[in-house]
């Protein structure tokens, strides 16, 4: 394959930054040649990764909500299929005891997540079934701090459950705000106002949680960096210990076609201005750094996904179109393509893995999409990637660095490989640096109107 020339790469990148970001691979069949279609196969590779495994994380997907926004890229059922809660709790337990055959309970879990979805959609029994059952099939601790996440309304109107669920062991929570644009909010599908913004933290607070986080979303057409703003200081008021800030991911959305009229200069001007906010009202990160933290040496995100993105610990993803990333293999379950839990819910019932599509991949892939998500953070941990890949970072992309150096786009520091302010400005054009070879080509290759239409 021919060497492609940084230049010409960190330029595609830039040109396509809402394609090229921390979601890996780049489209939904990038990586179909080495996709495992045999179930005993599959039962192999399988069996092969969790005994390589010392430690994982376990995430569950719950896909209800009331309706789906249109910025939304994740597996969620709304309508006819909204009702199906109980034969989808039912199938998720079913799922974990396919693994609990093949994994043994002593593997040490890093983290463990609920979300969506709206994972209060499913009640407080329904996800206490859940927890149950991980429970027996793994060592999940009391010290971890499990992470789910609500809605305002649910924290409203389940106020009751919300409490239960702090009981059942989640200390976390995770509320979605997104904008304060009431106009944005509508054409976005979603229900919100400042009254019920506030009325949802309270509940949030009366029920114990001390570790709470709001999400914010930018990079819309329609949002101007004054609306940000608006929506930042009104955040920062609600007093939440995180605050995490979103740019939206236009891929497998219903506004792809948005993305072609968003540049990459407002949406680093939009960042900028919540960083700044942010940094001068006691929220501290790295410039770069997606979720912000009032608490000192705290990164402000879950267990689960502080392990995923910092050492690139192995995780299980249950439920309908969740995500697996092993050692060597990146796993789909079904309904990542449909957007539909019949299918998920059929193959959980018939006994096998719902699992739409598992691919066994080479070291190249795997380092890609491991370097990706690390730059959800903005920086590389050199030490955890010697021990998760045994290899020297420096070494293995010394001219990337070098070009990355030479243009002031990162730096090393305390062992680390962290993106400068300029770095984080044209993310786009160094996340592609670390592609597989296989991948940086089919970056050239795309054109993004066709993919964005």
């Amino acid at each position: 394959m021919a060497t492609i020339d940084l230049n010409n790469l960190f330029d595609k990148g830039m040109e396509l930054h809402s394609i090229a970001n921390t979601a890996y691979p780049l489209t939904p069949t990038s990586l179909k040649q080495y996709a495992l279609k045999n179930e005993n196969e599959i039962q192999k590779l399988l069996e092969k990764e969790f005994h390589a495994m010392n430690e994982l994380s376990l995430y569950v997907h719950i896909p209800f909500c009331k309706t789906r926004c249109k910025f939304c890229e994740y597996v969620v059922v709304s309508g006819s299929e909204f009702d199906l809660k109980d034969e989808y709790t039912d199938a998720v337990l079913k799922e974990i005891d396919l693994y609990s055959r093949i994994i043994n309970n002593d593997k040490y879990i890093a983290g463990f997540d609920i979300g969506g979805g709206t994972p209060t959609e499913l009640g407080f029994r329904r996800i206490e079934k859940i927890v149950n059952k991980l429970s027996k099939t793994f060592s999940l601790r009391s010290e971890q701090v499990w992470s789910i996440e609500t809605t305002p309304f649910n924290a409203i109107s389940k106020f009751d459950e919300l409490k239960d669920i702090y009981n059942l062991g989640f200390h976390r929570i995770s509320m979605g705000i997104q904008t304060v644009n009431q106009e944005l909010l509508k054409k976005m599908d979603r229900e919100g106002n400042a009254h019920l913004y506030q009325k949802a933290v309270d509940a949030i607070r009366k029920a114990g949680y001390t570790q709470f986080n709001i999400d914010l979303m930018y990079g819309f057409k329609e949002q101007s960096i004054e609306d940000f703003k608006s929506t930042v200081e009104y955040t920062v008021s609600l007093a939440p210990e995180y605050i995490t800030l979103y740019e939206m991911r236009y891929k497998l959305t219903q506004i792809a076609h948005d993305a072609l009229d968003v540049t990459r200069a407002k949406v680093n001007s939009q960042y900028l201005v919540a960083y700044e906010i942010l940094i001068q009202n006691g929220y501290m990160a790295n410039y770069g750094k997606n979720t912000f933290s009032r608490i000192k040496n705290n990164h402000g995100t879950s267990d689960y996904l502080t392990s995923r993105v910092t050492k690139a610990t192995p995780y299980i993803g249950l439920g309908a179109g969740a995500q697996s990333f092993g050692v060597n293999y990146l796993a789909y379950n079904q309904g990542a393509a449909t957007k539909s839990i019949s299918k998920y819910i059929k193959h959980a019932n018939n006994g096998s893995f719902p699992i739409q599509d598992i691919y066994d991949l080479p070291e190249q892939e795997i380092m890609a999409k491991t370097i990706s998500v690390m730059f959800y953070f903005g920086f590389i941990d050199l030490e955890n990637f010697r021990k998760r890949f045994g290899k020297d970072f420096m070494q293995m992309f010394k001219d990337e660095i070098e070009y990355l150096k030479t243009w002031n786009l990162a730096e090393i520091k305390d062992d680390m490989f962290i993106l400068t302010q300029n770095g984080v400005s044209h993310m786009s054009g160094v996340i592609p640096m670390f592609y597989s070879d296989r991948s940086k080509q089919e970056l050239m290759n795309i054109n993004a109107e066709k993919l964005l239409k």
